[in-house]
């Protein structure tokens, strides 16, 4: 009878995650960097929501980095809207990656729009050193995007976009669906 009960919960606990896994959510990210000799980066992003309050953060653990060393400190901009309304948002009290954004009725997907804002020399640590010239950048995906919470980094999915200044060229790793 334990064996059964055991198995049981085995068979819950594999069926929530699978649930969970296949109603993550894919976030739609573009990015306009024609401004990148300027040091500024804005962002677009179409999160799916349902109403009441939508957790998001700014990446803050950042792999390969020792401590919680995400740029918040180069986050400008944030502005939250859904059907042409701007939205009620605030920033978590506790954590000041965390913002929580009011989703009212009706609505299935918050754009969030921001800026980040590149450092301008070698001041910043890790990814928060400068990363832009007037020929050259290096964008760091995590300084231009947010996450909904209940999901882990494995079960999103982002389908990104990147807007380059005239005449420059691009390097990544990703797969490329269209230039």
């Amino acid at each position: 009878m334990r064996r059964f009960g055991l198995w049981t919960l085995g068979c819950v606990v594999v069926s929530a995650c699978v649930a969970a896994a296949q109603s993550a959510p894919t976030v739609k990210l573009s990015v306009d960097a024609t401004e990148a000799p300027r040091k500024i980066f804005h962002a677009k992003l179409e999160i799916p929501a349902t109403p009441g309050t939508l957790t998001l953060f700014y990446p803050k653990w950042i792999p390969g980095e020792h401590g919680p060393t995400g740029p918040i400190e180069d986050l400008a901009g944030l502005k939250f809207t859904a059907n042409g309304q701007t939205l009620q948002w605030r920033r978590d009290l506790l954590d000041g990656w965390t913002f929580h954004v009011e989703v009212p009725s009706g609505v299935s997907t918050v754009e969030a729009t921001l800026d980040f804002i590149s450092p301008a020399g070698a001041e910043g640590i890790y990814t928060g050193g400068a990363s832009a010239t007037d020929k050259l950048t290096v964008l760091n995906w995590n300084a231009v995007l947010l996450y909904p919470s209940g999901f882990t980094s494995d079960q999103l999915t982002y389908e990104a976009k990147l807007r380059l200044p005239e005449g420059w060229k691009f390097g990544i790793a990703l797969p490329i669906d269209s230039q």
